[in-house]
């Protein structure tokens, strides 16, 4: 029944004021009538009961004589709906209205009777009679000035005109009520509505979302739950237009270097076809071009494969202990050797102390060679690198130097995505090295971190916990 949010939310909006507005209304109109209505009432009559008494004190034989009680009642002629009785000291009828005298016979006190020979004005309202009317009976002492009971007035009174108030009071509380349950319900609905719609246009925004093409965006309105995921919705259009980029520039990549290494090697062979076998130095040099154009290409297959793993869930390590200061010297010299045949500058900063830890040595060799084959690819003839190692607050930072051009500053926030190159486009290679490197890194529990200015240089920085993997 209720299996929208707008109905749920309707229901929400109307099930307090369902089960609170009727008690309080009952409440409201019990009150009314027994703290406001009845008392003032009753005050009306009291008031009246004292004149009589007051008149009563002048002839104090209407209270030992029924007859000049009777004829003292009969002279002021008191009017319905309120009708008069007259008690002597103990409470037994002296003069009544006959159809009073005849229903209450010749004693009249009752409960309220021994309340007020203490001196008191005393009332209370109780339903009488066949038809529940409301009888008001109050009763009044009688005192001579010597302080002599002389007797008691009682008035009665029924209260139709009473009766009839409260049942307005009553329909208007229900009226009340009613009026403002269908408030309610409708500012229920403005309110489902304005939340449910928002709801609905990103329910019909998802379902109409195109796989390609450009990101489709919906304004944030609404309130702040919708907004949030509105919000989430944009964002996860704007990641599908990213990853189209990414995919894009993968094939672009993936084409472009492919095609330049094959190129390389079908020229090779065309030139080996032609004659080239006949001389020895131009055989060497081919042969040797085309084993290095291989290398690459398995660098490249290599790349490929991280990725594929990276997407495939978490990279998987073959942790076991790593003497950092032997390992990462045989890994220098190599490293040396190469930054020499470029005509650089190497420098290397080893302490023998290094701590050892526990990591995958073949993954992290990956990360720093990709590190050093970018220092060693973008700085020109002439230029330094320096690899420098050391131990700062229970971390091992191991930092790759160099003083090429520098990375631009908008390259900076996107540097670790995959197959961004930003303004090196058009350089060699799939732009995976620094993404592959990073995700070694923190698969390792570490962070990659790098700081550059154009014209002076970079510097990455490859950190590891010393507790990492223990």
């Amino acid at each position: 029944m209720f299996r929208t949010f707008r109905s749920r939310l309707l229901i929400s909006t109307l099930l307090p004021f369902l089960l609170i507005a009727p008690i309080l209304g009952l409440t409201l109109t019990a009150l009314v009538e027994e703290r406001i209505l009845l008392p003032s009432l009753a005050r009306e009559m009291a008031d009246q009961g004292v004149l009589i008494a007051r008149l009563g004190t002048v002839l104090p034989e209407i209270w030992t004589d029924p007859e000049a009680a009777q004829a003292f009642l009969q002279a002021l002629a008191i009017q319905q709906p309120t009708q008069v009785l007259l008690l002597d000291p103990a409470g037994r009828l002296l003069a009544a209205p006959a159809e009073v005298r005849s229903a209450l016979g010749s004693s009249a006190g009752g409960p309220l009777f021994e309340q007020a020979r203490r001196g008191e004005i005393v009332w209370q309202a109780a339903l009488r009679g066949t038809d529940s009317d409301i009888i008001l009976d109050v009763l009044v002492p009688v005192t001579s000035e010597q302080g002599i009971r002389l007797g008691y007035v009682r008035l009665l009174r029924r209260l139709p005109d009473v009766t009839e108030g409260f049942q307005r009071v009553r329909r208007l509380v229900l009226g009340t009520v009613a009026v403002g349950l269908l408030l309610s319900g409708l500012f229920g609905w403005i309110l489902a509505q304005s939340l449910s719609r928002p709801l609905q246009q990103v329910a019909r925004a998802i379902a109409e979302a195109p796989l390609e093409g450009p990101a489709v965006t919906l304004p944030e309105s609404g309130p702040q739950e919708v907004r949030q995921l509105i919000r989430v919705f944009n964002r996860l259009q704007q990641r599908r237009v990213e990853l189209e980029e990414a995919r894009r520039l993968l094939l672009r990549s993936v084409v472009h270097e492919f095609g330049r290494l094959i190129g390389a090697l079908r020229a090779a062979f065309h030139a080996l076809q032609g004659g080239a076998m006949e001389n020895p130095t131009l055989r060497q040099e081919l042969v040797q071009g085309m084993s290095q154009t291989a290398n690459e290409l398995a660098r490249l297959l290599e790349d490929l494969t991280q990725l594929y793993r990276h997407t495939a869930g978490p990279l998987p390590l073959q942790r076991r202990p790593l003497a950092l200061a032997p390992w990462l010297r045989e890994r220098a010299a190599l490293w040396a050797e190469m930054a020499r045949e470029r005509a650089l500058h190497w420098k290397e900063e080893i302490p023998p102390d290094l701590p050892a830890i526990q990591a995958d040595p073949e993954r992290l060799a990956q990360a720093l060679e990709n590190l050093v084959d970018n220092a060693l690819k973008f700085t020109p003839a002439g230029g330094w690198v320096t690899l420098h190692a050391e131990v700062r607050d229970q971390e091992v930072w191991i930092r790759i130097r160099d003083t090429g051009p520098g990375i631009p500053p908008e390259d900076l926030p996107r540097l670790f995505e995959p197959f961004y190159r930003g303004s090196q486009e058009g350089r060699p290679g799939l732009g995976l090295g620094l993404f592959l490197a990073r995700t070694i890194v923190e698969a390792h529990g570490g962070r990659l971190e790098v700081e550059s200015r154009v014209g002076e240089g970079s510097c990455f920085r490859l950190i590891l916990p010393l507790t990492v993997g223990g």
